[in-house]
């Protein structure tokens, strides 16, 4: 049900109000409870008039339209000293739970209207159909919205039974099995009741056509206590991992949920900020597996703690051994072949330097791995020493001689292997992995090859909301998802769609 809220605009307006400066005082997104932000707008006129209205904040943050009430002048001629008020506003409160609750029973009063079409046909379409029980399981609150859809639309007789206790649900059904022979049809709301139903009909050999309604996930949005953990490793000097956090705080300000997004160096910091989430009674956790071997314990504490964790960007080869219940990423293998297939494409010949700015990164080798599969020439593993010295050192192992082109595996590294390339002044060609406005002008202008994008906003993202279907879930995550693996299907980015990508940057705000 919707609720409102009848909102007077009370003033106390003398002298020193009619200068005052009017603020809005709420600044936070609705909350679970209804409660929503509001603020005053007061405007003085030509005439001397003060005119008020209200402003309610959107979903988006974005403040909407002023309601304005029919009485919502103050003359200036008004005595001081005397308080006034406003006629009555009507402002919308329903929180986003009660938005998304609404939602899912007009799914649940939809669904069960099909559902009894389906009957109605499974039945021979007659006018006169069986009576059909609809059994209503209370334990799982809110599915009286599938009997009423039911109800709406069956063309018979539909009787409802309540269910609290089942061994009591069980005796009961068996009698109306035995004794109601008009009963022709029967739907159950939860598996438990279902598994009565199946257990009764066997019993009493009355094998009425029946269906019952499966929910795997929780419809409903979690409570905002609820810690999602997201845990990566990488550098802050990596364009990549910014992208990745802005991602996962935007999914987590879509999805309402809160999310502790952290980003560590090592993968022993990494697998202490996992153990830090399993302490704080996280309910599911997202991390990457660039060090396997460091965050398989950690992982599998959270595991035995009961907290589902999904892996994400590095790792895949590894995140079934470590026990991930699904993992996300870019296949970074395949990402290398097809890397190899357009330097042979493109005619690079000789050597190739694969760049490792992350030497314990599996997910970095895989790319080096694949490259070497597919390349016709050599392929050399080449790692910094210090990452603030990259283009030095590269410029220096150029300067050797035998080095016919070089590829970055992140766009950082990318941007520095394109100034290594300049400062060489050889004929050395360039190719990056990621995105970034620097690179994609670099590739639009023909400074480089080409890139693959590794697409951080979409791992980071989906790692945000695949923890969120985890925790949802109401069935074993880890034996229903069994180490499944979402890969992305890596694609060659040229010249021509960096530059629509470049426009696109600036085009979307027009």
């Amino acid at each position: 049900m919707r609720n409102l809220i009848w909102v007077a605009l009370g003033f106390i307006l003398g002298a020193a109000t009619l200068g005052a400066v009017w603020a809005n005082v709420a600044n936070t997104p609705d909350d679970p409870d209804g409660a929503v932000d509001v603020r005053i707008l007061v405007e003085r006129h030509a005439s001397g008039d003060v005119e008020v209205g209200l402003q309610q904040r959107e979903v988006s943050g974005e403040w909407g339209e002023t309601l304005r009430p029919e009485h919502r002048f103050l003359l200036a001629g008004a005595p001081a000293g005397r308080p006034l008020h406003s006629s009555i506003v009507i402002v919308d409160t329903d929180s986003r739970y009660e938005t998304i609750a609404n939602a899912y029973a007009d799914y649940l009063f939809a669904s069960g209207q099909e559902s009894a079409l389906r009957f109605h046909e499974r039945l021979g379409g007659t006018e006169d159909l069986p009576k059909m029980l609809c059994v209503n399981d209370l334990n799982d609150p809110g599915f009286s919205n599938y009997c009423e859809g039911i109800e709406s639309v069956y063309g018979g007789e539909v009787e409802r039974i309540e269910v609290g206790d089942y061994e009591d649900f069980r005796v009961e059904l068996e009698a109306i099995l035995l004794a109601d022979r008009e009963l022709g049809a029967l739907f159950a709301t939860s598996v438990p009741a279902a598994n009565v139903v199946d257990e009764a009909r066997e019993a009493t050999r009355r094998f009425i056509p029946w269906s019952y309604w499966i929910e795997l996930i929780d419809p409903h949005l979690p409570s905002p206590d609820n810690l999602h953990c997201v845990i990566s490793h990488g550098s802050d000097e990596d364009l990549f991992w910014g992208l990745a956090a802005e991602s996962s705080v935007a999914a987590a300000g879509m999805l309402g949920i809160n999310v502790r997004n952290e980003v560590y160096t090592t993968g022993a910091e990494q697998a202490d900020a996992v153990r830090r989430c399993v302490a704080d009674g996280a309910v599911a956790i997202a991390t990457t597996l660039a060090d396997p071997e460091a965050m398989k314990p950690a992982v599998r504490q959270a595991i035995s703690a009961g907290i589902p964790v999904i892996s994400y960007n590095s790792g895949a080869e590894d995140a079934a051994e470590v026990g991930t219940a699904l993992h996300i990423s870019l296949d970074d293998h395949e990402a290398g072949r097809v890397a190899g297939e357009e330097f042979n494409r493109r005619g690079v010949e000789g050597n190739v330097l694969c760049v490792i700015h992350e030497p314990e990164n599996q997910g970095l080798h895989d790319r080096c791995d694949g490259l070497a599969e597919s390349f016709n020439g050599t392929v050399e593993r080449w790692s910094m020493t210090d990452r603030a010295t990259t283009v030095e050192e590269l410029h220096a192992r150029l300067d050797e001689g035998d080095v016919g082109a070089v590829l970055g595996l992140s766009s950082s590294i990318g941007s520095q292997v394109r100034a290594a390339i300049f400062d060489s002044r050889l004929n050395v060609r360039g190719a990056t992995f990621g995105f970034s406005r620097t690179v994609a002008e670099y590739v639009s202008d023909g400074r480089l090859m080409f890139a693959i994008f590794d697409h951080p906003e979409i791992q980071s993202y989906l790692a945000a909301v695949g923890a969120l279907l985890a925790e949802r879930l109401r069935i074993d995550p880890m034996a229903y998802f069994n180490s499944a693996q979402m890969l992305i299907t890596p694609t060659i980015v040229n010249a021509e769609e960096m530059q629509a990508l470049l426009d696109s940057l600036t085009d979307w705000q027009e």
